[in-house]
C-alpha cells in the first residue's frame, strides 16, 4: 500500500522528542560532488537555510569514505566501468541506503534515475526531478548514440520525461526552455540556472545586498588585467573548440595574448589539438579548477568566448557561461543564436557571430581588444545587468519555497537557521 505523503511527516527524533531539522538528500550518478548547481547552488543553499543535507555522487577517487563540506554530507558514489552498468547496477543499488534516510525531501539530477526516484515515490516520499538541460533535443547530439537511432531513443526519452513529469512530486527546471519539456508535470518550479554573485551566496557575506554588489567595480581594473582571452566549460567540437582554435590562431599573436582554456576535453584524446605547431605559445590549458579559482581566472580576463554550436534547443536555452564572463566584468563573444543576442544586445554587453566561422569570432576578439575603452564600458554594463537580472538569490528562494510546501509545519519552523 502506497503511503500518503501528507500523512508521513516523520518529525519528531524518536531518541530525544524533540523536533528535528528537515532532511534532503540529493543524488547524481553522473555529475562530481562539486558540481556547481547541484552542490553550490543547491545544496549549499539549503543546508544554510537549516537543512540537514546528504549528497550522493561521484568524487572520482578524490574521496572513498563520506566527508562532510560546507554543511553538505558528501557520500561517493564508485564510478562503474560502463554506461550501461551505471545505469542499472549502479542505480538501484542505490535504493536500501537512500531510503534508510528516511529523507523529507529527495532530489534527482540524472534521467537515469528516473526509475528509482518514482520506486522512492511509490513508498510514499517527496520525490523532486532536477532537469538540467532539453533532454529529447540533448539526446540528438549525442556522439556515443550513433546517429540512426538517434531519433528512436529521442522519441523514448520522451516517454521517460513525461513519466518523469507525472510521477514525481514536483520538477525543478533549469531554465524556461527546460520547463517547456516538461510541460504536462504535475508541479513544475523553474530555478534558472544563473551564476552565484556575492550578495546571495548563502555562506558569504550574506548581509550585503545585489545592488551594493553591483556597485563595486571588479576587483582587477580592466585595463590591468594580465590575461586575454578566456573560456570555461566542456571542452568539445560542439562546445566550438575549433573556431576557439582560430581565435588563438588569429587574435593571438595579432595582440601577444593567449587563450585560456579552463575545463574537461570531451573526448579526452581532442587535448591533443593543442600541440599543433601553429598553437605553440597561445594556448593555456588549467584543466578542471574549484569554482572560487575560475572566477579568479575570470576576473583576470578581458574577453570571454561561448561559441556554442549544436541542435536548436541549445540555441533557445540559457547561457550560463555568459552570465558568470559579465559577472566578473568583461565583455562577450557569443554564437549568433537569437536568445544570446538578445541578452547581449539589451545589456549592450558584447557581440555574436556565426559560431562555425572561427576567423569572424577572431575579428570580434581582435576589435575588442584594440578597443579596450570600450571593452571596458561593454564589461561594466555586463556586470550591471547580470546583478540586476541574472543572479541567484532570487532562484534559491524558489527553491526553498518549494521544499517548505513539502515540510509540515512543525518542521518549517525547525529549519529556520
Amino acid at each position: 500500500m502506497t503511503a500518503n505523503p501528507a500523512s508521513h511527516p516523520r518529525a519528531v527524533d524518536a531518541h530525544t522528542c524533540a523536533v528535528r531539522r528537515p532532511r534532503a538528500v540529493h543524488v547524481s550518478t553522473v555529475h562530481a560532488a562539486t558540481d556547481i548547481r547541484i552542490f553550490h547552488k543547491e545544496c549549499r543553499t539549503l543546508a544554510a537555510a537549516g537543512y540537514d543535507v546528504v549528497l550522493y555522487a561521484r568524487t572520482d577517487g578524490l574521496h572513498d569514505a563520506p566527508y562532510e563540506q560546507d554543511g553538505v554530507r558528501v557520500v561517493p558514489v564508485p564510478r562503474l566501468s560502463g554506461r550501461a552498468a551505471r545505469m542499472t547496477v549502479g542505480v538501484w543499488r542505490l535504493f536500501r541506503p537512500l531510503l534508510a534516510h528516511d529523507a523529507d525531501v529527495y532530489h534527482f539530477h540524472d534521467p537515469e534515475l528516473v526509475p528509482l526516484a518514482m520506486a522512492l515515490r511509490a513508498y510514499g516520499r517527496n520525490v523532486v526531478f532536477d532537469a538540467h538541460e532539453p533532454l529529447p533535443a540533448q539526446i540528438l547530439a549525442k556522439p556515443w548514440i550513433p546517429p540512426r537511432l538517434r531519433p528512436l531513443v529521442a522519441g523514448a526519452t520522451r516517454i521517460l520525461v513525461s513519466l518523469a513529469g507525472r510521477g514525481v512530486t514536483a520538477v525543478v527546471a533549469a531554465s524556461p526552455l527546460v520547463e517547456s519539456v516538461y510541460a504536462g508535470a504535475r508541479r513544475m518550479v523553474v530555478v534558472n540556472n544563473f551564476p552565484i554573485l556575492p550578495g546571495d551566496d548563502p555562506t558569504d557575506r550574506p548581509d550585503v545586498g545585489q545592488e551594493a554588489d553591483a556597485e563595486r567595480p571588479a576587483e582587477i581594473p580592466y585595463d590591468r588585467r594580465p590575461r586575454g582571452i578566456v573560456y570555461v566549460g566542456g571542452l568539445s567540437d560542439l562546445r566550438g573548440l575549433s573556431a576557439m582554435l582560430d581565435v588563438a590562431r588569429i587574435a593571438g599573436p595579432r595582440h601577444g595574448e593567449r587563450l585560456t582554456l579552463i575545463g574537461t576535453f570531451m573526448p579526452p584524446d581532442l587535448e591533443a589539438r593543442l600541440a599543433e605547431p601553429e598553437l605553440a605559445g597561445l594556448i593555456e590549458y588549467v584543466g578542471v579548477q574549484p569554482p572560487k579559482r575560475v572566477r579568479e581566472l575570470l576576473g583576470e580576463s578581458r574577453v570571454g568566448l561561448i561559441l556554442q554550436v549544436g541542435p536548436e534547443a541549445y540555441k533557445r536555452n540559457l547561457p550560463t557561461k555568459m552570465f558568470e564572463y559579465m559577472a566578473e566584468g568583461m565583455p562577450v563573444v557569443a554564437s549568433h543564436f537569437p536568445l544570446w543576442k538578445q541578452i547581449l544586445d539589451e545589456a549592450e554587453a558584447g557581440v555574436t557571430v556565426d559560431p562555425e566561422d572561427g576567423r569572424a569570432a577572431a575579428e570580434a576578439v581582435s576589435r575588442l581588444l584594440s578597443d579596450p575603452v570600450e571593452a571596458a564600458a561593454m564589461g561594466r554594463r555586463g556586470r550591471k545587468a547580470v546583478y540586476e537580472r541574472y543572479s541567484f538569490g532570487p532562484e534559491a528562494a524558489k527553491l526553498l519555497a518549494l521544499y517548505d510546501s513539502l515540510l509540515p509545519a512543525d518542521l518549517r519552523a525547525a529549519r529556520a537557521p
